[in-house]
């Protein structure tokens, strides 16, 4: 069997040739003439950029030809960016990389070391089964220097990258043919390793170029894929294929996909291979870590190094340990990555493999009896370790009729009930009036059955209110952060309620409270119990109530009762695609860590409880975390610490003003003293001077900065409480990344800014006088969005 080749440029470039070779041959005309010269092979013809003066790369993959030999040759063809062809490829002395991979998808081949131990696995025919790539070119490596007690000798997918130029043949104008070295037969075969040739399997070709060791990867490296079924030629559809997950959607949510930037880029073995779907040809469910023994398979390799659980023996024998890797988001919730139809095969994470379930459930591996030989099969068909699986029978893991999740129904436990809570207990802000003494509000739900004044579900239901936290004077105790739980009656809270509308009226309270009321945020916020078993609302009294669901009011109103205006400086979409919309949790798991923000705790807890906050970006965060934070530690009541109060840790990098914060932290310039715990450092996958990693477009417009008051923070090098500099807010905002700031202190202040080391004296700035924004302001000549991506260009 042969398939066809993509003719149709053939055919345009002979007869372009044709043409232009009859309008300039006057000296044989006659049809009739002998011909002398018996070679028939048509002249190759190259017109386009020389691929020695091109500055960008692109390959497209046009057909592939496997003969009955099983010889495989692949024709692409390069251009630069604009479409105009490559030529010289051939011409080149020699090639930075050229390496050319083919693979199948067929039936999940085991690891070598438990290849008699898992060969009837998942193989009952009314079971789901996956699909897996597996290349036709393998390699038995034994282990090397950093090998562990684990060493083996493991079987690795590969490419062919030996051949290179000697394997191209010039087409002209920028095609090309690769032909592989090898007839696919002829590559190392091993026993218990199916990697026989299937024409009826979709086969992937793998083609990755570069063509010197000096070419920009972010423009002239090439991974591009070719997907087809040889026994027709066409191109694979969509159902033919493997894509369980979508790159931009899952990995660059997070991660940056600018290959100009050397610091984050996921550019890996020694910057040649960037593309997930080349990625998967080789991280096969077969192919193994020979020094450490851990499988390298592209489930195994994601799950464990998110989990921070991994560790493999590269190349030259560079040990590659992940365990400083911290994912932002909830481990647990399959979703964040496995985005329902994101791809033809999004669901197939619902089918269970070997190495796909070990990856995550150490746990239970832990609880695995002495008998246990190693594999997935072994270990969950022990039913006493998972329960909840087998109470479906096999369709616990393996999807049928019955289940067509399989596995599936559980890993997604907590990503519905959260949904499915969240839908139930929907609620608006319906009206918010500030009177001389009291502050009345109504909260509008979506079902008249879930008012908390009935429902045991509802652990409680807070009203939060916050302030602007940027005023320069405050009300009496802050006010710009107050809550109340208005789920019952209290001594200054009173509820009542008509069908789906909740009224609640907090006594003694007046508008001096909170300083103005047009800029505040008044939102709800609710705790629900839930039973992930059932994904549905439960008593919190039950025994069946295993977590809890924050639900928060779909809009804001300001204390005039007129829709919350504040203008946000980051988008909480983009917060919530690294960290998922679950962060609030998280935030309240880390302030107990320090057990003053314990809820009724006197100290602090009876007003900052941190389950109050509603949103990243909303200001219900930096309502406490604002510039004067830091000179409230340690105070009473009343906020009445000082600076002479303000810890010797409390640097501008490691200040709690949440700009600051948030900065520092992603940056990883922040010090890893925290709340009464170390705290290790964050593992940001963006590069720190990508701003639209978190602003939107207008949001860097220093609007906010312009009117603030200076931040009091200790020295550098302070060794005691009250040692304190003095920062204007943009120059602190820099800071936040920027830690140098005696270094630039000199240009901020030609420009109204302040950085006094010794600050002891109080605060010299004045709210106003710094004019960075008028060159640094997003759109401006030196703006910050251009300034950053040049720091970018750079790297």
């Amino acid at each position: 069997m042969k398939t066809k080749y993509h003719i149709l440029w053939l055919a345009l470039l002979s007869l372009g040739f044709g043409i232009l070779t009859g309008c300039s041959d006057d000296n044989n005309n006659d049809s009739n003439n002998d011909q002398t010269d018996t070679d028939t092979t048509t002249p190759v013809t190259d017109v386009g950029v020389d691929i020695s003066d091109a500055t960008t790369l692109s390959a497209q993959i046009e057909s592939v030809s496997i003969d009955d030999s099983k010889n495989v040759s692949v024709d692409f063809y390069l251009s630069n960016a604009n479409g105009v062809a490559v030529i010289g490829l051939d011409k080149l002395d020699s090639i930075a990389s050229l390496g050319v991979g083919i693979a199948k998808l067929g039936t999940p081949q085991p690891l070598r070391t438990n290849k008699d131990a898992v060969a009837d696995y998942n193989t009952k025919d009314e079971m789901a089964e996956s699909k897996e790539w597996i290349s036709y070119i393998n390699n038995e490596v034994e282990p090397g220097t950093g090998a562990g007690t684990k060493a083996a000798t493991e079987w690795q997918a590969g490419i062919e990258t030996s051949c290179k130029l000697d394997c191209i043949e010039n087409l002209g104008s920028g095609h090309y043919r690769y032909t592989f070295s090898k007839a696919l037969g002829d590559y190392s075969q091993f026993d218990g390793l199916d990697t026989s040739y299937d024409a009826n399997a979709t086969t992937r070709v793998y083609l990755e170029l570069l063509p010197s060791s000096d070419s920009d990867p972010s423009t002239m490296l090439i991974n591009t894929t070719y997907d087809f079924i040889p026994a027709t030629g066409a191109v694979a559809e969509a159902d033919e294929d493997r894509q369980v997950i979508d790159p931009e959607q899952a990995c660059y949510r997070c991660h940056t996909a600018d290959r100009s930037d050397t610091e984050k880029r996921l550019l890996m073995h020694g910057g040649k291979r960037y593309a997930f779907e080349g990625c998967v040809m080789c991280h096969t469910t077969y192919s193994a870590d020979p020094e450490t023994g851990n499988p390298i398979d592209m489930a195994t390799l994601v799950h464990k190094i998110h989990q921070a659980d991994y560790k493999i023996v590269g190349h030259n024998a560079s040990v590659n340990n992940f365990s400083g890797v911290h994912y932002p988001g909830e481990i647990a919730d399959c979703q964040s990555c496995h985005i329902s139809d994101a791809t033809a095969q999004a669901s197939q994470y619902y089918i269970p493999t070997n190495n796909s379930c070990l990856s995550c459930h150490k746990d239970k591996i832990s609880e695995a009896p002495s008998d246990w030989d190693g594999t997935a099969a072994s270990l969950f068909h022990d039913r006493d370790l998972f329960p909840n699986a087998w109470a479906n029978s096999c369709a616990g893991c393996h999807p049928d009729d019955t289940n067509p999740k399989g596995a599936g129904l559980i890993h997604d436990q907590l990503f519905e009930t959260r949904s499915a809570v969240k839908a139930e207990y929907a609620m608006t802000m319906g009206t918010v009036s500030l009177g001389v003494d009291s502050l009345t509000v109504t909260v509008n739900f979506a079902k008249s059955n879930v008012l908390p004044t009935t429902d045991t579900a509802i652990s409680a239901l807070w009203l939060v209110v916050n302030g602007n936290p940027d005023v320069l004077v405050r009300p009496e105790n802050n006010g710009q952060h107050k809550l109340w739980d208005i789920s019952k009656n209290s001594d200054n809270v009173t509820v009542s309620s008509s069908a789906n509308i909740l009224t609640a009226t907090i006594s003694g309270i007046t508008p001096a409270d909170f300083g103005d009321t047009a800029s505040a945020v008044v939102k709800a916020k609710m705790v629900v119990c839930a039973d992930r078993s059932s994904r549905t609302s439960v008593a919190c009294s039950s025994d069946d109530a295993d977590t809890d669901v924050e639900v928060i009011s779909d809009n804001g109103l300001d204390l005039t009762g007129a829709a919350s205006s504040r203008t946000a400086v980051a988008d909480e979409a983009l917060c919530k695609s690294c960290h998922d919309s679950e962060m609030q949790q998280r935030i309240v798991d880390a302030h107990t860590l320090a057990t003053n923000f314990a809820a009724g705790n006197d100290s602090c807890g009876s007003c900052h409880n941190p389950v109050s906050a509603t949103s990243l970006t909303d200001g219900s965060c930096n309502s406490c975390h604002n510039n004067d934070t830091v000179a409230y530690m340690g105070a009473n009541m009343y906020h009445t610490a000082g600076i002479d109060h303000i810890k010797s840790i409390r640097t501008v990098n490691n200040t709690l003003n949440y700009r600051e914060m948030v900065h520092s932290l992603h940056a990883g310039t922040r010090t890893v003293k925290a709340m009464g715990a170390t705290r290790e450092e964050t593992t940001y996958p963006q590069p720190a001077t990508n701003c639209r990693a978190c602003h939107d477009e207008g949001q860097l417009d220093f609007a906010g900065l312009k009117t603030e008051n200076s931040e009091i923070v200790a020295t550098p090098d302070a060794t005691a409480d009250g040692q304190v500099a003095e920062l204007s807010p943009t120059v602190a905002t820099c800071a936040g990344c920027h830690t140098n700031v005696a270094d630039w202190a000199g240009h901020a202040r030609e420009f109204g800014g302040v950085y006094e080391a010794d600050a002891s004296g109080g605060r010299i700035y004045n709210a106003g006088d710094e004019t960075c924004y008028y060159c640094h302001a997003e759109g401006k000549a030196y703006g910050v969005i251009e300034i950053h991506n040049q720091a970018q260009s750079s790297n």
